[in-house]
């Protein structure tokens, strides 16, 4: 979706971003050229995505209620160091997590994740959000620098060729976790500024998940398992992995060309 900046000159992203939030608690909701699915799931709590790629996009979700919002895409403000693996507690940077590789066309391909820090204080929250707005923005429902105490901010990231996009963000509460086929999933075309297929799915997962599978429209499907404890995402390859600072684990999968997303199932280890 654009913004007409001439004829809606007093709504900004945010402010669509948190209107659509809202209206995403009560009903499905889509708007062109973006589409929204909610499939099902208990709505204990409201997981919201905020999904920055102005192209088509398919949002599903088992552990809440989502919010889409297609704002213009564009490049970051300049790559945010990774955080050095040490015990300081560093609040200007974020953790990051490279969670696939890949080729696609003579182009290399990546997605990561920046997951900040939680701040435990209004003092730790100031510095956080400056941080914030010097990389990436601040959440769209963060209001003021208190509104991050306890909670983890991330933003998922696509690298294809030389450009680098920002592609989702939220804000969740520490102690977010998923548990038992809770999924959280968005499909998106896996080269910027296209309109499709919808070959690239990012999703969330519970950290007891074991196996899943991505369905593509043309009857194949691709088996993701997890990776081992320290193994780094390789070209090509899609495994289930944490993220370090993430309260929820993470994968992404890629359609083979000619095909697009259809849903994603989560296998639940057998009972002993």
């Amino acid at each position: 979706m654009s913004v007409d900046r001439e004829t809606n000159g007093d709504m900004t992203h945010r402010d669509i971003a948190l209107l659509l939030a809202e209206a995403a608690d009560e009903v499905e909701i889509g708007i062109a050229p973006t589409q929204a699915v909610l499939r099902g799931g208990r709505r204990r709590r409201a997981r919201r995505w905020a999904v920055a790629a102005a192209t088509t996009l398919v949002i599903a979700g088992t552990s809440g209620a989502v919010a889409v919002a297609g704002l213009p895409g564009g490049t970051d403000k300049g790559q945010v160091a990774t955080r050095p693996s040490s015990e300081q507690r560093d609040l200007s940077a974020p953790y990051r997590t490279t969670l696939a590789t890949g080729t696609d066309q003579g182009e290399q391909w990546s997605v990561f994740v920046d997951v900040w820090p939680v701040p435990r204080n209004e003092a730790e929250a100031a510095t956080v959000w400056n941080a914030l707005v010097e990389a990436d923005g601040t959440p769209p429902d963060a209001e003021a620098p208190a509104d991050l105490i306890g909670t983890v901010t991330y933003f998922v990231k696509r690298s294809y060729g030389e450009r680098t996009s920002k592609v989702m963000e939220n804000r969740i509460p520490a102690s977010d976790t998923m548990s038992g086929r809770d999924l959280q999933t968005a499909a998106i075309p896996l080269a910027p500024d296209t309109d499709g297929p919808q070959r690239l799915v990012i999703g969330q997962v519970a950290g007891t998940a074991q196996f899943l599978s991505c369905h593509w429209k043309d009857g194949t499907s691709t088996k993701v398992g997890r990776a081992r404890p320290g193994e780094e995402a390789g070209t090509d390859e899609a495994l289930i992995r944490p993220a370090q600072g993430s309260p929820v684990d993470w994968f992404v999968c890629v359609a083979p060309r000619g095909t697009s997303y259809k849903e994603v199932l989560v296998t639940l280890p057998a009972l002993p």
